[in-house]
């Protein structure tokens, strides 16, 4: 058990009060020669104690706190008292275990379990350890530590007293600290941190970039070429990094720049004598002057072209891999680059044709030792263009596309006062309805079908999207889909007299068309007709979303087969759920349902009642028919009347809301198969 974990109480004793306690393991141990560095670093104008001691209470015969934990720091106590730097009355901070088991714990607990001394402690008791020219031998000695761990905290416990504060409360990482430790003036490093606590955020990225040293890095591609010793031959002066963790920076940026360019002359040579403007710039930035241009990435190359590039690029490739690698240590003779740049120039050749390569520079490159930039003229890419657009203009044109004229249907939906949701409902229990009488007529289905091959073999329509279609005839509709969703008294009964026929070609083996084959027609009628049917959809997830060339072909349909959805099916009360009160109300209005409470009622209730006063009166929402709104209808003659009579024709009169309006009888059975079994049997 680790005494960590009993929840042990701190206690500040005297040192007068405090003795080790005989069932320390250690007990009998006299002091090592280790003792007096401990006892340095234990002084209060120095480390100080870092742990607290684990301790019980004394017995009769014993001091009042006795050290199960902590002997060797007592010892050094001692030796700082024999020595008077400091008084019995000492306050030394301990951790009281005042249970068997915490007792027990604290004899057995290895150094290793106890709680950790944090980083930022260590730099607090190095930096006053330094404080006190205390050698890093002896700081090393005292504190515990590895001399090389010792060394680098040093250096970073020079750091600015709120830096330390900030690693010790997690606001910044070690990284960060020793970025801060790299700022020259303990005035900037404040204003760092400050800076940083404003900001709520500070980062060793942040830092550096504040940092912004001047001056190239040693392992930077410019100083692979150059050679940090002829830098320095140069007159070039070198920093070294205050962690020695970062490369030396080389300052004076002019003498490696001007070095790195003799050392690039033979390039400059190869390059000139392809015939080629060379230009050499250390700026990796840098760009060619403004009369050189780069027509970018090509799409369009002929043949001959794409196979000349090719081939460039293939022996580009492996010139590549034939490289000497560059030296982590020394300098890299670019006189090895002769081959590559040569097979470079070939593909840049190969890249701009049929425009010539007129120029190329070369600049260090960031991830590579160099970069090469080939242009060619402006004026040679405005030509190519120009010749482009000619040829463009000189091949004969393709006569235009010449789209079907389809007439059009109007449709008129009145979705004022509908929610979107409620739009989206209805729309979808109308289709499922009208795909239940589309089901018993065979004759329909079949035009259907042809229709839309017609429509989509044979004419040339602009705009036409398989989301404007009433019939899926790409067939993305599956009855089997966990999204198809049959309703319960409306096309289920469509869909389980598809699943009997899929059941009776499993039983076969055969295989579908074979399957379909040895049906007889009538089968094939009732088969084509379901299918037809299970794939008639539109979506119309909003009341601005009208599917108006759908609701067109739809609406042609229900009036040939006399669709009308009170044949299959009333709304239940939880599609009534979807509407909002209001519209209950109106509904309850327009089929003549007399009360005085139906506005107190809540929606629940409200939405039942409608439901039951629907199957009472056959009477269901204008939204679950295809027929054009009637008041629309009459406006929307109104309008084309005047049209008319302005153009010089007659006026239509309307006689009355009667022949505008639906009559709200029950519409018998009969009326749905009627004429569906005319068509069946002249088929």
């Amino acid at each position: 058990m680790n005494p960590q974990a009993s929840q042990l109480s701190r206690v500040v004793v005297a040192l007068k009060d405090l003795d080790i306690a005989p069932e320390n393991p250690r007990f009998l141990e006299p002091a090592d020669e280790l003792i007096p560095d401990l006892a340095q670093s234990l002084a209060p104008d120095a480390a100080g104690q870092l742990l607290p001691l684990l301790v019980r209470k004394g017995g009769k015969k014993e001091k009042p706190y006795m050290a199960l934990d902590g002997r060797r720091r007592l010892l050094g106590f001692r030796m700082l008292l024999e020595q008077g730097l400091i008084t019995n009355d000492l306050e030394i901070t301990t951790e009281l275990c005042e249970t068997q088991e915490a007792i027990a714990a604290a004899l057995v607990t290895a150094n290793g379990a106890r709680l950790p001394v944090g980083p930022a402690d260590k730099i607090l008791a190095i930096r006053a350890m330094a404080d006190k020219k205390f050698s890093v031998d002896k700081i090393a000695r005292g504190l515990c530590m590895d001399l090389a761990e010792v060394k680098k905290f040093q250096v970073v416990s020079r750091v600015h007293l709120d830096a330390i504060t900030a690693f010790k409360t997690k606001f910044i990482d070690f990284n960060t600290l020793k970025m801060i430790a790299r700022i020259p003036t303990l005035a900037e490093q404040e204003a760092v941190i400050s800076k940083g606590r404003q900001y709520g955020h500070l980062s060793a990225g942040q830092v550096r970039d504040y940092l912004d040293q001047e001056g190239l890095s040693a392992a930077s591609s410019m100083m692979k070429i150059v050679g940090v010793d002829a830098y320095v031959e140069a007159g070039g002066k070198v920093s070294t990094d205050l962690l020695n963790e970062l490369p030396d920076m080389c300052l004076d940026t002019p003498i490696a720049a001007s070095l790195w360019a003799e050392k690039l002359q033979p390039l400059r040579d190869l390059f000139e004598g392809l015939g080629i403007t060379t230009l050499i710039n250390p700026d990796s930035d840098a760009q060619l002057p403004e009369e050189f241009g780069d027509p970018g990435y090509r799409y369009s190359r002929s043949k001959e072209e794409r196979e000349a590039l090719a081939e460039a690029q293939a022996k580009l490739a492996t010139v590549r891999e034939a490289l000497p690698p560059v030296p982590e240590d020394g300098v890299f003779e670019v006189t090895g680059l002769a081959p590559f740049c040569k097979a470079l120039f070939d593909q840049e050749v190969a890249r701009l044709a049929p425009m010539p390569v007129r120029a190329v520079l070369i600049v260090p490159g960031d991830r590579t030792l160099l970069e090469f930039k080939f242009h060619t003229y402006v004026d040679d890419i405005s030509a190519w263009e120009e010749s482009k657009r000619a040829a463009l203009d000189a091949t004969p044109k393709a006569e235009p596309r010449v789209f079907d004229t389809v007439p059009e249907r109007k449709i008129l939906i009145d979705t004022d006062g509908e929610s979107n949701a409620f739009h989206r409902l209805a729309t979808e229990m109308a289709v499922r309805g009208l795909q239940c009488s589309l089901a018993g007529s065979f004759s329909a289905a079949l035009k259907l079908q042809v229709c839309s091959m017609f429509e989509q073999v044979v004419l040339s329509q602009q705009g036409s999207y398989i989301d404007d279609r009433a019939l899926k005839v790409s067939y993305t509709r599956n009855i089997q889909a966990a999204n198809y969703g049959a309703v319960e008294g409306l096309d289920q009964g469509l869909v389980q007299r598809l699943l009997e026929f899929k059941d009776a070609y499993a039983e076969t083996g055969l295989r579908p068309y074979a399957w379909v084959s040895s049906l007889a027609f009538g089968q094939i009628q009732e088969l084509l007709a379901l299918t037809t049917a299970a794939s008639l959809w539109i979506t119309e997830d909003a009341t601005n979303m009208i599917r108006k060339k759908a609701r067109a072909l739809m609406q042609e349909v229900a009036e040939e087969i006399d669709h009308d959805i009170r044949t299959h099916w009333f709304p239940s009360a939880d599609f009534y759920a979807k509407c909002s009160k209001k519209q209950l109300l109106g509904f309850a209005d327009r089929m003549g349902c007399e009360g005085d409470t139906l506005g107190t009622m809540k929606k629940a209730a409200l939405a039942s009642y409608i439901a039951e006063q629907g199957v009472a009166h056959q009477w269901v929402p204008a939204a679950l028919s295809f027929d054009n709104n009637a008041e629309l209808e009459a406006e929307d003659d109104a309008a084309d009347a005047d049209s008319d009579d302005a153009a010089g024709a007659g006026n239509v009169e309307l006689e009355g809301d009667e022949e505008l309006e639906p009559e709200e009888e029950p519409v018998p059975n009969d009326a749905v198969t009627g004429g569906d079994e005319q068509l069946s049997e002249a088929a």
